[in-house]
């Protein structure tokens, strides 16, 4: 994927405030420009990516321009009698650098600008585990930096998927305490076929929602493509793309019609097969989402799952032709 790049904003005169931001901007390797005034701000407002008004600027002068910005300061009385009167949300520091941090690398940092599906099952048994890393390895082959992340409840985890249990590398148990801005994840994961795999411990709970916003943020800089198994769902907020596997039955359909999807682009892959005859059309229609591809029974998934084999490792080309076309859906889309 191509880098992005822009710059942030700050219109502050406070020296402690100026170096504050420019420490976390300098982490993050966010180009920060600095204004004094408004006026000297002005000409910069519109292109600015992320846009920061230091209280005491803003108690005189009010905002420089229209569109997004934060307040900053040390006062949280004062942030919040400005944040009153200009409806702007505010960043009190130093108490939230890590919102921050978050903030600048959301909207400025040079980052990699993942491709972030989640993949999403109906009902039980539709290989939405084996999709997932199927997805993942494929991207992989095709040179991109792609990572397969657990985030599936009682789902034992990828790792025995493919057969990388005793393959070094971090797991969500040694993640569960992430906060704020990450590093390079991506490089410290297992790599299996050339894809990175974030799996979930059997002896460790599940991680929370800062651990997961954190890691997926850090995953999301550090790669080209994430795949994100959330089992029965919900899937995450961080994900663009939603893959919803339903089988091509009755009451799968009537299971995916009851999955709340939020705002992510979803798309449906269906799961044909004996017992599994709606036809495709049919069964997109009814959910009223576009199909984003097919897959079929492949005997051989469940054996080489077993012998710890990928599942691309020794099964058909036509199931590699199959999780191709979801693949194309999920870049395109």
């Amino acid at each position: 994927m191509d880098d992005v790049t822009g710059y942030a904003l700050l219109c502050s005169r406070d020296p402690l405030l100026i170096e504050a931001v420019e420490v976390s901007a300098a982490a993050l390797d966010v180009e920060l420009r600095v204004a004094g005034a408004p006026e000297e701000a002005a000409g910069q407002w519109a292109g600015a990516a992320v846009r920061l008004i230091g209280v005491e600027v803003a108690r005189r002068s009010g905002s420089p321009g229209r569109g997004a910005a934060h307040l900053v300061g040390a006062s949280v009385d004062e942030l919040a009698r400005c944040s009153a009167e200009l409806g702007l949300p505010v960043i009190p520091l130093p108490e939230a650098a890590d919102r921050l941090g978050s903030v600048l690398a959301g909207a400025v940092r040079s980052v990699r600008a993942a491709r972030t599906v989640a993949v999403v099952g109906a009902s039980g048994g539709l290989g939405v585990s084996t999709l997932v890393v199927s997805l993942a390895m494929l991207a992989a082959r095709g040179g991109a930096r792609a990572v397969a992340v657990d985030l599936a409840p009682a789902s034992g985890g990828l790792d025995l998927l493919v057969g990388a249990e005793t393959v070094r590398g971090l797991r969500w148990s040694d993640l569960g305490q992430a906060r704020g801005e990450l590093g390079d994840v991506f490089g410290g994961l297992p790599q299996v076929d050339g894809a990175a795999v974030l799996s979930r411990s059997r002896q460790a709970e599940a991680p929370g929602g800062e651990a997961v916003e954190a890691v997926l943020g850090g995953l999301g800089r550090s790669s080209d493509v994430m795949v994100i198994d959330a089992g029965r769902g919900p899937a995450p907020p961080e994900a663009e793309r939603v893959l919803v596997v339903v089988g091509a039955d009755v009451r799968s359909v009537a299971a995916a019609q009851m999955l709340d999807l939020g705002r992510a682009q979803a798309g449906i892959v269906v799961r044909s097969g004996p017992g599994r005859t709606v036809p495709e059309a049919a069964v997109c229609r009814s959910l009223g989402a576009e199909c984003a591809g097919v897959v079929g029974s492949h005997k051989a998934l469940p054996r080489l799952a077993e012998l710890g084999m990928t599942p691309l490792a020794g099964a058909s080309r036509r199931y590699a032709k199959q999780v191709s076309r979801i693949l194309g859906w999920v870049r395109d889309a």
